[in-house]
């Protein structure tokens, strides 16, 4: 049996190492399972500490996908597999705290941190590929955080992420639909300052390696962005969708209430395949997922990036038991009929307090996985 993650050293002209860590579940998508969370952090921490080593390139195998998320087919199904309720909130402790530690590490690296963004990139993924230092899109990238359609919330870091995006109102439109996006909306946002065709991946790769990387750490990382740079091609790549609907965007990010907010995207007409296929995704989304990413995006603003990963952690543990995550699951991803039964079958129809509930630490003031980040 294959390694589900790979790890390589190259050797730079001039006695380095570049470090390579490759996803390698190109049949699963590189869905994230709980056993890859350890490998990625072992390797990460050593070479963070290794002084030989200069740069780290995060990839994938095959050509689909950099990475589709996290495996939540296997959690769920674990979940339905384990009898009581404390064992139940260790297997979602186990993998969420695993998975979160290994982001945050990502973005405190501090080495040059290179993700090379192909394909698909959702949920997990976008956890990974955001914590990077140099974010690389490619031609066939297709980001999107569709945490609503399986009725959890967005995760890894989004509340710190969605809330940085420069124009208002994307962030929560993105985590509301789940909409899909390309390289050229990912430039728009921010998200990546790269965009490079996939062909192009071997000689970055090589540049790399031949790079004269200088004593002085402190400027690694401009080498990096200026190798990168030269590689920067626009030709190929797909016109974006958001720079399009805009006006909207900034129209929801005025409202003080969720059913204003999906009043006003209901009304809004709209002939963009992309706009019908984004609110589809909502209308039959989770409204509980609703709920808790319209207060993630509202009154989760000013968190740090440890503290946003310790609320998404508290929410994981309580949505992931007491709301809609293994129905959602079970319904998109099992059993496939695309028929959830949802707790609440409308957004309207969820209760503050219920949703409030899902806000307060499992820990209560006890030790919290993630209080050391």
């Amino acid at each position: 049996m294959e390694a589900s993650v790979l790890f390589d050293e190259l050797a730079t002209s001039n006695g380095h190492i570049i470090g390579v860590i490759t996803l390698n579940k190109a049949r699963q998508l590189h869905a994230l399972s709980a056993d890859m969370f350890p490998l990625l952090r072992r390797q990460l921490l050593a070479w963070k500490s290794d002084n030989r080593v200069v740069s780290v390139l995060l990839t994938s195998t095959g050509e689909k996908a950099f990475c589709a998320g996290g495996d939540v087919k296997s959690l769920q199904q674990a979940l339905v597999a384990t009898e009581g309720y404390e064992a139940k909130q260790q297997v979602v402790s186990c993998y969420f705290t695993a998975e979160y530690q290994v982001d945050y590490l990502l973005h405190n690296f501090g080495k040059p941190l290179i993700v090379w963004g192909d394909g698909i990139i959702m949920g997990g993924g976008l956890g990974l590929f955001m914590g990077a230092s140099h974010r690389v899109v490619t031609e066939t990238a297709r980001i999107a955080m569709p945490e609503i359609t399986i009725g959890l919330f967005p995760d890894v870091g989004a509340t710190w992420f969605l809330n940085r995006l420069p124009h208002p109102g994307v962030g929560l439109f993105l985590g509301l639909t789940g909409a899909s996006i390309n390289a050229k909306d990912a430039q728009y946002l921010g998200l990546s300052e790269y965009l490079i065709p996939t062909t192009k991946y071997t000689d970055v790769l090589n540049a790399l390696t031949r790079l004269d990387w200088q004593s002085d750490t402190r400027l690694h990382h401009q080498q990096v962005d200026k190798l990168l740079t030269q590689y920067y091609v626009d030709a190929d790549f797909a016109n974006g969708n958001l720079v399009n609907h805009q006006a909207l965007f900034t129209q929801l990010s005025v409202y003080t209430e969720l059913t204003d907010v999906m009043a006003c995207i209901q009304a809004h007409e709209s002939c963009d395949p992309w706009l019908q296929t984004s609110v589809k995704k909502l209308l039959l989304g989770s409204p509980i997922s609703a709920h808790i990413l319209y207060r993630q995006v509202n009154q989760y603003t000013e968190l740090s990036l440890a503290a946003c990963f310790q609320l998404e952690l508290d929410l994981a543990m309580n949505v992931c038991l007491n709301a809609d995550l293994v129905e959602g699951v079970r319904a998109l991803l099992v059993d496939k009929d695309n028929k959830p039964n949802w707790l609440f079958k409308q957004i309207k129809d969820v209760p503050a307090d219920f949703v409030d509930a899902l806000f307060v630490s499992p820990w209560c003031g006890l030790y919290h996985p993630l209080s050391k980040l």
